[in-house]
């Protein structure tokens, strides 16, 4: 027996009675369509545990990825065992419970939309909110220093806000044409796109805090921002470490899926029959990537029929 069986017995002797599935892929529409289709006409068991890694992408494919997820499974554990950012932890928001490794980090709900240059580059949602409350604070800032700076000089309180209000105004002016109103109205759709998204999502297990998706939204500095397990437990209800053999199979698992240049279709483990989990050698479909050391197929995952 190799040491992904081994991984994957160690799974059915674990809790065999869910399911198992594995996600590398961008969040889009076609991540959606996979995860149905390897869904769709199988026997499926009451819960499951999804291991996620992606970098994010679309929040409506996430939705829908999400919401496939719900449609089949009563109950949804969530393995993150390195980067889940972006429109994966609206996935996350979907899950009853959340394990996370020592490298899993979770990011932000900021949405990403496309900048309008030929470079086609993505800018965060926050952008332009983030923009008038510095042109805000700076103007309040401003205001105050010049109205009490005046007022040491012996001028009325009336004469010394006027003479504040102008110099103040004429500083925020200038910083806010730059403000594009059509980009601020496409902006606050996307942010609330996001938090429509995550409250429905939340109403399958109530699994974040109180006020954790607005903190989610709009309350992080950067997209990228980590969001590590100790800082998750301030997000969401139920965090735990990996399980003993979860993080094996992780361990094991992503020595074959680094050798892999691109993402992969999701894919469901087949775990060995209890009576067999120790000694369950072959398997018809072999879906991982050759070990360069070893010609044999890892066994004992199947990629869903096309």
């Amino acid at each position: 027996m190799n040491e992904l069986q081994q991984a994957i017995a160690a799974l059915a002797a674990e809790d065999s009675d869910r399911d198992y599935i594995v996600i590398s892929h961008p969040i889009d529409r076609t991540l959606h369509l996979k995860l149905s289709r390897l869904l769709e006409d199988r026997p499926r068991k009451q819960a499951c545990t999804v291991f996620l890694t992606t970098w994010g992408g679309d929040p409506n494919g996430g939705y829908r990825a999400a919401r496939c997820l719900r449609h089949n499974y009563n109950r949804v554990r969530l393995a993150v065992p390195s980067y889940c950012k972006s429109a994966g932890t609206l996935i996350a928001i979907a899950a009853n419970e959340l394990g996370i490794g020592d490298l899993g980090e979770l990011g932000p709900l900021d949405i990403q939309v496309r900048k309008g240059s030929e470079l086609q580059e993505n800018s965060s949602g926050l952008d332009i909110m983030q923009a008038l409350q510095a042109v805000t604070h700076h103007t309040q800032d401003a205001f105050h220093r010049l109205m009490m700076g005046t007022r040491n000089l012996g001028l009325s309180t009336k004469l010394c806000a006027e003479f504040a209000a102008t110099v103040a105004s004429g500083i925020a002016q200038p910083l806010i044409a730059q403000i594009d109103p059509i980009r601020l109205g496409e902006m606050q759709r996307a942010t609330r796109v996001a938090f429509e998204y995550g409250q429905r999502l939340d109403a399958y297990a109530s699994n974040l805090q109180q006020g954790a998706l607005a903190r989610l939204i709009s309350e992080y500095p950067a997209h990228g921002f980590v969001i590590d397990r100790k800082e998750a437990t301030e997000l969401f209800k139920k965090v735990t470490h990996l399980t003993p053999a979860e993080k094996i199979f992780c361990d094991t698992t992503w020595n074959y899926l680094e050798r892999q240049q691109s993402d992969f279709d999701p894919i469901w483990i087949e775990l060995p029959p209890a009576a067999q989990a120790e000694t369950n050698n072959e398997h018809p479909d072999g879906i991982l990537p050759r070990d360069a050391a070893n010609a044999e197929p890892a066994p004992d995952i199947k990629r869903p029929e096309r």
